[in-house]
């Protein structure tokens, strides 16, 4: 009888790892950085520090949109699950969560449609720089 108790347990099991590999699979897509040794510091502030007024986001290819991502994952501001963490940079005062909270809130509104992580979180950013910028 142990034999056929294993076999009915069978087709429930091929199920719980054909979700597990589907599970896998979207893991593996939505991480911009799978590969990733590491982020070239001065190469990611000078993509931070200079950020031009005015971007078009379709004309942003989206290897940058994904490297843009990892360097924001890279200083934790950023999750993998696309969730925003500015607690450090609030509690030292390197930025006003009064002032930055709401505006980020609303960047995040306008792009929640987006389904492309890259480009909702580059989008998100941009959009956050840009009311940085303005002000």
């Amino acid at each position: 009888m142990p034999g056929k108790m294993s076999l009915r347990f069978l087709p429930h099991l091929a199920c719980i790892i054909f979700i597990l590999e589907i599970q896998f699979r979207i893991s593996e897509s939505n991480d911009p950085c799978p590969h990733n040794e590491g982020i070239d510091e001065d190469i990611a502030e000078a993509i931070l520090s200079d950020w031009p007024a005015n971007v078009n986001l379709t004309s942003v290819k989206r290897s940058h949109k994904c490297y843009v991502t990892c360097i924001l994952q890279y200083y934790n501001i950023v999750s993998s699950s696309g969730e925003i963490f500015l607690d450090k940079y609030y509690d030292t005062g390197v930025i006003d969560e009064f002032a930055v909270a709401p505006k980020i809130n609303r960047c995040r509104y306008e792009f929640r449609m987006e389904t492309d992580y890259c480009s909702r979180i580059f989008a998100i950013f941009n959009c956050l720089r840009q009311e940085i910028l303005a002000n």
